[in-house]
């Protein structure tokens, strides 16, 4: 039976309307809670073409958006060695609407470790429709306090 790398992480913070149909640029909650998950013979393999990249699924909360926490599922990313960035790309539907969630971490480079503290731990996110229209803005981080749920959470799965 195949396994799989499982690991859940928490990003939380505050989004902004873009769209003024949808309210005013008042800061409000945002975040997600995602499973990330891939066959550790691919996941961590360089040679491989899914090297750093996962399934991702669990849900997303966009405060005056979604109504509640909303099922999200897309891919993880990491790419240390080329863009230096961390991506979150997830969709959900809200309203009978598609939405898409595209969220960054930016400028994470090895060769800084003194960086990597803010580097990993922030995300600039922007939420789109599915008519590619940008509805929000956000930025959301990796709390202190989920340092400790985020590494036990690191599990070796069948599936």
């Amino acid at each position: 039976m195949p396994l799989k790398l499982q690991v859940t992480e928490t990003m939380t913070g505050l989004h902004h309307f873009v769209d003024p149909a949808l309210g005013d640029a008042t800061d409000r909650p945002l975040w997600f809670r995602i499973r990330w998950s891939g066959a550790p013979g691919a996941v961590l393999n360089p040679r491989s073409a899914e090297f750093l990249t996962f399934d991702a699924s669990g849900q997303i909360l966009v405060a005056g958006l979604t109504g509640g926490p909303a099922r999200c599922h897309g891919t993880f990313r990491i790419d240390y060695f080329g863009k230096h960035r961390i991506t979150y790309d997830l969709a959900f539907e809200a309203e009978e609407r598609r939405y898409r969630y595209f969220g960054e971490k930016l400028d994470v480079n090895l060769l800084r470790p003194l960086q990597l503290i803010k580097t990993h731990t922030t995300c600039y996110g922007t939420v789109t429709r599915d008519d590619g229209a940008i509805v929000s803005r956000s930025v959301t981080h990796f709390e202190p306090a989920e340092i400790v749920p985020f590494v036990t959470s690191f599990k070796l799965v069948a599936g």
